[in-house]
């Protein structure tokens, strides 16, 4: 059904049906590629050509013919590279490393999956991201890193079931299986075999035999027997029918050791024997083959060399006549240049001197414009971070004050109402105005260009006031402050940097703060530091925005908050300049959909 959906005598239906039959019957779908090859040919296209001696070179490998399949897949990706195809090139270095793979250069082949791989996601080509993965965990299995294997099979598995990729789906559950049957999880072992021979979708019979002989193993290691010789029994025959020699040599080497294990010494010598024949035979085609790997890779790399050679010879001839005739064309100008140097030597000498002496004015001019523009910048930005922490700080607590007026103003408040509101009021004000004088007295420090004065600061004292200047918005949005407060905490900081610091982030917090929740304050320790957690339960940040946070050095765009809050995007600007000032970091953890939570580093006070 999948060849019949390409027109009949098309290169394309023809690599199809030869696709169908790979698996069981070799002659049959090298028969096919004969007729796609013919076709090729006459339209004379190249990567129709070399998608067919990519599609041989598959063919040759699926029975084990490493050699042919090598040099079809050097052949195929030449092909590819004169036309620039990179998924071409992609599926050639796939190619390349599973050849590497049989004969046991296993860090080589991962090199090539790798550089495939890279190819494929740039392309975003998912069918042979997922062959790519499956073909690294096989590597990884062979190198004994079966939690590297693990990881690559999980996730070609999660792309094949998402792109309906059916031979793929199953070859990751067996190679899942396989993993955990490696690392003594058994049941695991079993669970991920019969889901492949259980499938709605039928397997195809290399990964059916792969998997019975899996569950025979498996079983085996249970000691359950008599399971282990019905499924070793099914997965042998299976392996005779798809006549792949290492997967008769292994199903029969499993029997082997079951009839062992239950005293039938007859039938354990009868598939000992059978496995020594595979394994013998496998051990001498894949000697003669890596000679002729062996071989054929050093043709190519002669070939690389003698194309090298030719490229650099014609470079040199290149060169060589750019090099004649830049010299003839410098012997022209040279005696342009010394006539005409000749006959206005005593004009240039003056004009240099009236160019020098303009050159030394200029310089002393240049010079003293720098010396202003440099003190006209560093004023300017002291106007500038003064005004914004004025306008980012006093902003919330002005339209707070200014609403109560309002309202008051309109009388439509009673006096319960109106005792509630004052009482809050009172609390709000009191925060407002002790933020402000930190505000005014950080302010004046940037005025007159003081330096940041380390001293003995008590943190949970900070915290307590900074919580209640936020009282008004934390009642509105009915959340609740736990301030862990169970030790006093000293710093060593400057005050009022570190009011402003934790005045922004608890504010911050308040902001991105869901309605009717909590936002807890909590400490720890560490050689240097004391730290300072504020977390709360919103939306969280994701992990590109927390770098942006971390790494940019320019004020950030603002986002609303739960209760459609405004902001200036100047908050954590001010923060991480403080920190900075005071020796200090900044660390962001955040789970999406969960919460957020700032850790505020101080250094340490010593008594």
């Amino acid at each position: 059904m999948y060849a019949n959906s390409y027109s009949k005598d098309s290169v394309d239906y023809y690599i199809n049906e030869a696709k169908i039959y790979s698996y069981t019957d070799f002659k049959r779908a090298e028969n096919c590629l004969n007729k796609a090859a013919k076709i090729a040919d006459q339209l004379k296209d190249k990567n129709l050509i070399a998608e067919v001696i990519f599609n041989r070179a598959a063919n040759h490998y699926i029975i084990g013919s490493y050699d042919v399949a090598l040099k079809n897949f050097l052949e195929a990706s030449e092909l590819f590279e004169s036309k620039n195809n990179q998924l071409g090139i992609a599926k050639c270095l796939m190619g390349k490393g599973i050849i590497l793979q049989g004969i046991g250069r296993d860090k080589e082949a991962i090199e090539n999956f790798t550089k495939s791989i890279a190819i494929c996601r740039k392309i975003k080509n998912d069918k042979f991201t997922t062959k790519n993965l499956l073909n690294l965990g096989v590597s990884y299995i062979n190198l004994k890193n079966y939690n590297e294997a693990y990881k690559k099979f999980s996730e070609s598995l999660k792309i094949s079931k998402k792109k309906a990729q059916i031979d793929d789906y199953h070859m990751g559950l067996n190679k899942l299986g396989q993993v955990h049957f490696f690392k003594k999880n058994l049941d695991s072992a079993l669970y991920y075999y019969k889901k492949v021979i259980d499938d709605s979708d039928k397997p195809n019979l290399w990964e059916v035999s792969f998997a019975v002989s899996g569950i025979a193993e498996t079983y085996l290691e249970k000691g359950n027997y008599p399971e282990a010789i019905n499924y070793g029994l099914n997965g042998y025959q299976s392996a005779v029918k798809v006549q792949a020699k290492w997967d008769i040599a292994r199903a029969a080497e499993i029997l082997s050791r079951v009839y062992r294990q239950q005293n039938d010494f007859k039938n354990a010598y009868n598939y000992l024997k059978i496995n020594k024949k595979y394994n013998d035979s496998l051990y001498a085609e894949s000697k003669i083959k890596e000679i002729n790997i062996l071989q054929l890779e050093a043709k190519e790399a002669e070939n690389q060399k003698l194309s090298a050679k030719a490229e650099i010879a014609q470079q040199k001839l290149n060169n060589t006549r750019i090099f004649v005739g830049f010299i003839f064309f410098l012997l022209i100008s040279l005696l342009i240049f010394i006539y005409q140097y000749s006959k206005y030597t005593t004009q240039k000498e003056k004009l240099y001197k009236q160019i020098d002496a303009k050159n030394k004015e200029i310089e002393s001019q240049q010079s003293m414009i720098i010396s202003q523009n440099s003190a006209l910048e560093e004023l300017n930005q002291t106007k500038n971070k003064l005004f914004s922490v004025l306008s980012h700080d006093l902003k919330s607590p002005m339209n707070s004050l200014l609403q109560v007026i309002e309202l008051n103003k309109d009388e439509d408040l009673t006096k319960e109402e109106q005792a509630v509101i004052y009482e809050h009021l009172h609390k709000q004000v009191e925060g407002t105005s002790l933020m402000l004088n930190n505000i005014l007295s950080w302010a004046s420090s940037q005025i007159d260009g003081a330096k940041v004065k380390l001293e003995k600061v008590e943190i949970n004292q900070i915290i307590d006031e900074t919580v209640n200047s936020l009282y008004r918005d934390a009642f509105k949005k009915k959340i609740s402050f736990l301030h862990d407060k169970k030790d006093i905490h000293f710093v060593n900081a400057d005050i009022g940097q570190t009011r402003i610091i934790l005045q922004n982030i608890l504010a911050n917090a308040l902001k991105y703060a869901p309605l009717n929740s909590k936002i807890e304050i909590f400490y720890s320790e560490e050689d240097k530091y004391q730290n300072v957690h504020i977390r709360d339960f919103g939306d969280g940040i994701n992990q590109s925005k927390i770098q942006e946070i971390i790494s940019f050095d320019k004020r950030l765009s603002s986002e609303k908050g739960t209760s459609m809050e405004e902001g200036t995007g100047l908050g954590l600007l001010l923060v991480k300049q403080f920190l900075l000032n005071n020796k200090g970091k900044l660390d962001i953890k955040s789970t999406e959909g969960k919460m957020t939570e700032f850790v505020i580093s101080f250094l340490k006070h010593h008594s």
